[in-house]
């Protein structure tokens, strides 16, 4: 019965995901009304996580790829210290294994539960860092990913403001990312939470830059320091001209602006050679750093350009980020 009455659930709610005033048909064969029984049971799961405090952050280098004046490549003279990105995972609560987020993440958004999960993590990495004074000084920039749902709610805004003014951790240390799919939704609204919080001392990232734009004109309304070119182009960059001169305009308008770009899933040091030469200012990706817990990562020295080339164990999953 339980089983039955969840398909009947999910069938409901499927018709009116699709515009309501239709009938969707449940069984094991309506992959829609499958998929949405799936999500939901996940749904079940995040927020037992929550609850129990399953969540984990891995962190994973940011590496500076441009040579400052008289400077090498890859070493950032300007700041010593760590840049990296916050990266969420879920421990499963039968086994213990470490879940990634293209596992559980599309069903919170479905289910709206983007905003608790962004709650958790501002609190557990404030947290760790504020438990943490040594591991802190040593910050240069420290990347948090927020949901659609943030940008739109005041009271998220609220609480972060009140979290960060209260936290021993600098705001202008914290680079808060944002997809560009959501900031261009309403740009309006986008810059007044920018505004909110740089007001703060807070820096920001438009995420998986280059999916979503059909123009280069909104660039000017957001306030933004860096652009994250999405990983789709620098992982087709060595087998595609169009994602070497997508690539090239991101970063030669972010320059014009007066932006820096980072590129995501850098796998490998044909793809690093070839984003210097583009003049790309970061890379981020298995090729620099492969995530660690975030206790762990401040246990060893940092060493900016540090290509770990046969340690690779395997290329990164195309959404194992958030």
């Amino acid at each position: 019965f339980a089983e039955l009455l969840s398909q009947a659930d999910a069938a409901c709610f499927t018709a009116k995901e699709q515009g309501g005033n239709r009938v969707c048909m449940a069984g094991v064969h309506a992959g829609d009304v499958l998929d949405r029984t799936a999500a939901m049971r996940w749904a079940v799961r995040i927020r037992e996580a929550l609850e129990q405090r399953r969540f984990v952050l891995y962190a994973q280098t940011i590496d500076p790829l441009r040579a400052p004046a008289g400077g090498k490549p890859g070493v950032n003279q300007e700041s010593p210290r760590r840049h990296f990105e916050l990266l969420l995972r879920m421990r499963d609560e039968k086994s213990g294994a470490i879940l990634g987020p293209d596992q559980f993440m599309s069903a919170a958004e479905r289910f709206r539960l983007g905003l608790r999960i962004d709650r958790e993590v501002v609190n557990m990495a404030l947290g760790w860092l504020e438990e943490n004074p040594a591991a802190a000084a040593d910050v240069a920039v420290c990347g948090i990913n927020l949901s659609a749902e943030a940008l739109g709610d005041e009271g998220f805004n609220r609480f972060l403001s009140d979290r960060l003014r209260n936290s021993s951790f600098p705001a202008s240390r914290l680079c808060l990312e944002l997809t560009e799919t959501s900031a261009v939704r309403d740009l309006g609204r986008a810059q007044r939470f920018i505004n909110d919080l740089r007001a703060l001392g807070c820096r920001f990232a438009l995420d998986d830059f280059g999916t979503g734009f059909c123009s280069f004109n909104y660039l000017r309304s957001l306030d933004v320091e860096y652009f994250k070119i999405d990983g789709s182009f620098v992982r087709d960059l060595e087998s595609s001209s169009l994602a070497m001169a997508v690539i090239r305009s991101i970063t030669d308008i972010a320059h014009v602006l007066d932006k820096q770009t980072i590129a995501e899933h850098t796998e490998n040091e044909a793809i690093l050679a070839s984003l210097r030469e583009l003049g790309v200012d970061y890379a981020q990706g298995y090729g620099i750093h492969r995530p660690e817990p975030l206790a762990e990562y401040f246990l060893h020295p940092a060493v900016p350009g540090r290509i770990p080339g046969t340690s690779i164990v395997a290329p990164a999953p195309h959404n194992a980020r958030r």
